[in-house]
């Protein structure tokens, strides 16, 4: 008992004492001050690691530094950015720049109205169909007003207006190409196009050459909605015609429409007169009437009268 005693007692004078945390916490062993080192604790203990930018235990604060990518700066990208901010200024002083601009510069005021693709329609008149006033400032003009005011007229199918800077405005027109010209009195003819549209009077008119549509044609003027029947079947038959052949076409100079007999042709180059009657003449019956004017003129013969009442037949006469 005594040697155990002593031995103990060697052990607790080396200084060794024993200290032991909760379970769960991990185990801290250290000797007294002066007796030695300390030991970490062992695997799996749980052990605690300050937070960053907390203090430390000898009170040092850790500091969190961010570092920016370094940029080279080369001379092609020193460009690009030079170039996109002078853009950017440029667009800005333009835009605050733009509602006001070139309002007062008496070099932007309307001085020439040109009119191309006109057959009928005159400068000065398409110049007042459209409402633009000579002089006034070309940037105030609206284009699509001027356009929509041109193609309201009945002898315009489409019109295209354009601005040209400093001083002009271009107007093309495509105007409505009339079929004949129908006879509404002594000396006044009224231009009627293939799908029945009346054409108002124009200063001047480039369709002389047209066929002429005489005798009972009804009451035509422009903005009718509805033609006779009789008006409507010679249009039919000179449409009919040109398809056939443009020289058939060209040789019919007047249709009269005759109350109770239908309708009756003549010619430009003899004066011959072609009785069609009240029924109207298919392709086929032109087509034939065009063979016999041929083969008679080729002949050297002269017709007096042609009549095509008859069911396939053409009855000539002769003068």
């Amino acid at each position: 008992m005594s040697g155990l005693r002593l031995k103990n007692r060697s052990r607790r004078g080396e200084g060794a004492r024993t200290r032991t945390t909760r379970k769960g916490a991990g185990t801290r062993t250290a000797t007294r001050k002066g007796a030695g080192t300390r030991t970490a604790p062992r695997k799996g203990a749980g052990s605690r690691t300050p937070r960053k930018g907390a203090r430390g235990r000898r009170g040092k604060i850790r500091r969190i530094t961010f570092r920016l990518p370094r940029v080279e700066w080369s001379v092609r990208r020193f460009a690009i950015v030079a170039s996109a901010l002078i853009l950017v200024a440029g667009m800005t002083l333009v835009i605050s720049r733009a509602p006001g601009w070139g309002r007062s510069e008496e070099r932007f005021l309307l001085l020439r109205f040109e009119v191309r693709g006109n057959r009928v329609l005159t400068e000065d008149e398409v110049l007042e169909l459209s409402g633009a006033v000579m002089g006034s400032n070309l940037l105030d003009v609206r284009i699509s007003l001027l356009e929509e005011a041109v193609a309201a007229s009945p002898r315009v199918e489409r019109a295209q207006v354009r601005r040209v800077l400093p001083d002009r405005v271009v107007v093309t027109l495509d105007e409505k190409r009339p079929a004949a010209l129908v006879s509404v009195g002594a000396n006044d003819v009224l231009e009627v196009t293939d799908d029945g549209a009346v054409l108002p009077a124009a200063a001047q008119t480039a369709s002389v050459d047209l066929p002429v549509i005489t005798g009972a044609v009804g009451n035509v003027e422009p903005g009718i909605q509805e033609l006779s029947p009789e008006l409507e079947g010679a249009l039919a038959l000179l449409r009919r015609a040109r398809e056939v052949s443009e020289g058939l076409w060209m040789d019919i100079s007047e249709v009269r429409i005759a109350p109770g007999s239908g309708l009756v042709i003549y010619t430009v180059a003899d004066g011959a007169e072609i009785r069609v009657g009240s029924g109207a003449l298919g392709s086929r019956d032109l087509e034939r009437l065009w063979r016999v004017l041929t083969d008679i003129r080729d002949g050297g013969r002269e017709v007096e009268t042609i009549d095509l009442r008859f069911r396939d037949q053409v009855v000539v006469r002769f003068s």
